[in-house]
């Protein structure tokens, strides 16, 4: 469907700039703690991996250890999903800052601390039930 040329339409204006004109500042701090907000997710999906991994494991039926695996790789799933939401929004609509820590700092946290949290709950269904 196309307009008819003498519909009046125009291109709309761009947004406003910030009120001093400039773009808003990237403030260390804030980034520092979106890195931390980052990590302390990953530590957290990474504990409730474990900590299902290790009631399953001294459980009467052992077999089932291994759904703390699939649900610390759900969590792991969940919180990127999580990060890249809540790091775009922030980028966009409020403090730039926090929102690329957020982003930076998943994308850091995710190199060490599920490997190790996986690596965790492989060993103790390994050591329950000898295989996996």
């Amino acid at each position: 469907m196309t307009l008819p040329p003498n519909s009046g339409w125009t291109v709309p204006p761009p947004p406003p700039l910030p009120p001093n004109g400039q773009d808003r500042p990237i403030r260390g701090r804030k980034v520092a703690a979106g890195l931390g907000i980052a990590a302390g997710g990953q530590v957290l999906a990474i504990g409730i991996g474990v900590l299902v991994t290790i009631l399953f494991a001294a459980s009467d039926n052992s077999d089932n250890a291994l759904l703390g695996v699939y649900l610390e790789m759900l969590l792991q799933l969940a919180l990127f999903v999580a990060c890249l939401v809540v790091g775009i929004v922030w980028i966009t609509r409020r403090d730039r800052g926090l929102g690329l820590g957020i982003l930076i700092g998943w994308a850091v946290s995710v190199i060490v601390f599920p490997v190790a949290g996986i690596g965790v709950c492989i060993a103790l269904v390994n050591a329950n039930s000898g295989t996996v």
